[in-house]
C-alpha cells in the first residue's frame, strides 16, 4: 500500500471500527498483530480463491448472527416494557422490514427460507426456517397446521375434514 501499511490505515481510523477485516499479506510476520486487531482471517499471498470465499462467508455469517442478536434484543426489550408485540422484524438483503403480525395471513416453509403472505397480497421471502418464527410468535395468534405452514388464526374461515383435512383462509 502506498503511504503505509494496512496497520497504519487501521491506526488512523481509530479503535471504534464497525466493519470486519480479512488481512491479506505476503508476509508471515504479521500473524500476532492480526490477532490483536481481531481480524476475521489472515490470508497469505498468493491467495487461494477457495480460502477467500470461505473468509468472506465467515464475515457474512458473523454479520447475520449479529443482526439476529440485535433483533432478539429488540424483541426482548419490547416485551419487558410490557408493550404488546404487534410487529415482527423480517431480515432482508437491505436490512430489516418491520411488518404487522395482524396483517400476516400465513407463512410457508421453503427449505431454509420462510415466505410470508399478507392480507394485502404482498409476499416476503426471509432467510430463516419456519420454526424460528413459530417459536417467536404468540401461539394464541399463530398456529402450526402443517410441517410447512403456520397460519394466523384470525384469518381462518373454516376447517374441512377428510383426507387429512385442510384449512380455508379468508
Amino acid at each position: 500500500m502506498p503511504n503505509g501499511s494496512g496497520f497504519d490505515l487501521l491506526e488512523r481510523l481509530g479503535s471504534d471500527l464497525d466493519f470486519k477485516i480479512i488481512f491479506i499479506t505476503a508476509y508471515h510476520d504479521y500473524a500476532l498483530k492480526v490477532c490483536k486487531i481481531s481480524a476475521v482471517d489472515y490470508l497469505l499471498k498468493p491467495i487461494d480463491p477457495d480460502d477467500l470465499v470461505k473468509s468472506v462467508n465467515r464475515v457474512k455469517d458473523s454479520v447475520a448472527v449479529r443482526a439476529d442478536e440485535r433483533i432478539d434484543a429488540l424483541i426482548k426489550n419490547m416485551r419487558q416494557e410490557g408493550n404488546s408485540l404487534n410487529k415482527i422484524a423480517l431480515p432482508s438483503m437491505e436490512g430489516l422490514q418491520f411488518v404487522e403480525i395482524d396483517e400476516t395471513m400465513y407463512c410457508e416453509s421453503q427449505d431454509n427460507y420462510t415466505r410470508f403472505f399478507f392480507i394485502d397480497g404482498r409476499k416476503i421471502m426471509v432467510p430463516k426456517i419456519i420454526k424460528h418464527f413459530e417459536e417467536m410468535l404468540d401461539p394464541i395468534i399463530i398456529y402450526r397446521v402443517h410441517r410447512s405452514n403456520i397460519i394466523n388464526l384470525k384469518y381462518i374461515d373454516k376447517y374441512v375434514k377428510g383426507e387429512g383435512g385442510y384449512v380455508v383462509l379468508k
